[in-house]
């Protein structure tokens, strides 16, 4: 599993970002301004407990970002305030963490 967190993300970057959530998904994110993204890549089991894990950690907002290889590694894009997307984030590697000392 990947993490960063993406601070005060560029106006290119949401643009890239956004051309690849689905379009349902885009539209609770558009013409809202962010001030940080935060992006988990890992297999798609592992982000469906990432997504719960993260809206239940903190006020954020989530969306799988399509990619070239959805069988097997796939992101997840975690939207909202600088300080609530570091909760989410810090919130998933705790839960990892957890999960692979099982």
């Amino acid at each position: 599993m990947n993490i960063e967190l993406i601070k005060a993300p560029s106006t290119s970057f949401l643009e890239m970002i956004l051309d690849n959530i689905r379009p349902r998904d885009r539209k609770k994110l558009e013409d809202i301004k962010w001030g940080a993204v935060g992006l988990v890549q890992a297999k798609l089991i592992d982000l469906y407990w990432a997504t719960d894990a993260s809206e239940k950690a903190s006020n954020v907002k989530t969306a799988l970002v399509m990619g070239s290889c959805p069988q097997h590694i796939q992101m997840l894009a975690i939207f909202g305030k600088q300080a609530d997307v570091k909760t989410a984030l810090d919130k998933i590697r705790e839960v990892h963490s957890k999960l692979k000392s099982l």
